[in-house]
């Protein structure tokens, strides 16, 4: 089964991919550097992608995926129904890291129930044929790149720049995200990380304030902080961060805190 047709596009292939590749460096933005990477593929007939960093454990959760462009009700779906367990996609390339087309890739074969399941919800959003890169890391780290359209391009040309394109976003991408989680871990302070503590058990400012003995005042200037450091717009969002990068880690009966922390805890609910 072939892929599709060959890119319309009015510029070669191999130009479009020069161009990103010497354009790649000077982008300092994740985000800028998504938006030109979709740009790139949909060009060549891609219109969703996801990239992804798996651990050597390949555990596949929500904190792996550099980006995706799928839609939101498709990408809830496969969480909550487990298809990474049963994505053939994923399979593929778990087992061979050597890029390759889908549905072709399958053709040998008779897919099982579930990953029929997994592939027909792929076409029911339009992602109906696709080229997946998986990238090795000296680590033991996997990256893969995986792109899907209706009728993607489908010349060895095309294939060929998707491949080259797609292991720079993605070490792009990983370099990116690296470098954010180092400049958010260091700036924050040891009473913003207590904060961030509190506002994760659902305390209010004042109920934060009485604990740590500084006003509310105090606790929201520290919140901001913290908000602005992260670039989010709730109390909560800086909190799913925090976690994420490591300032804070929930432990089994609740976060761990401070001995500090602790100690005002307990006493405020002797109180």
């Amino acid at each position: 089964m072939a892929l599709g047709r060959a890119s319309t596009c009015g510029t070669e292939p191999e130009t479009l991919a020069v161009e990103f590749v010497q354009s790649l460096d000077r982008i300092d933005d994740a985000a800028e550097v998504t938006q030109s990477f979709r740009r790139l593929i949909e060009s060549l007939g891609y219109t969703h992608f996801v990239c992804l960093a798996l651990p050597p454990t390949r555990r596949l959760n929500r904190s792996v995926i550099l980006h995706c462009t799928w839609p939101a009700d498709c990408l809830e779906t496969y969480i909550a129904r487990g298809y990474a367990k049963h994505d053939p996609v994923l399979r593929r390339a778990l087992l061979d890291p050597v890029a390759f087309d889908w549905p072709d890739a399958f053709e040998t074969r008779a897919l099982t129930r579930r990953e029929r399941e997994v592939m027909r919800l792929r076409t029911k959003f339009g992602m109906c044929a696709g080229r997946t890169v998986p990238i090795p890391e000296a680590g033991g780290n996997l990256g893969i790149v995986s792109l899907a359209g209706e009728q993607p391009c489908a010349d060895d040309r095309c294939r060929s720049v998707v491949t080259l394109v797609s292991m720079y976003v993605y070490h792009r991408l990983q370099a990116l995200a690296a470098a954010a989680r180092e400049a958010i871990r260091a700036p924050l302070s040891p009473r913003e990380i207590e904060v961030l503590h509190w506002i994760a058990e659902g305390k209010s400012d004042w109920q934060i304030g009485r604990i740590l003995s500084i006003s509310a005042k105090t606790v929201n200037y520290h919140t901001e902080n913290v908000k602005r450091k992260f670039g989010v717009a709730t109390r909560m969002q800086a909190v799913v961060n925090a976690i994420r990068q490591g300032a804070f880690v929930p432990g089994e009966l609740g976060l761990v805190l401070p001995q500090t922390s602790r100690e005002n805890r307990n006493s405020v609910r002797r109180s």
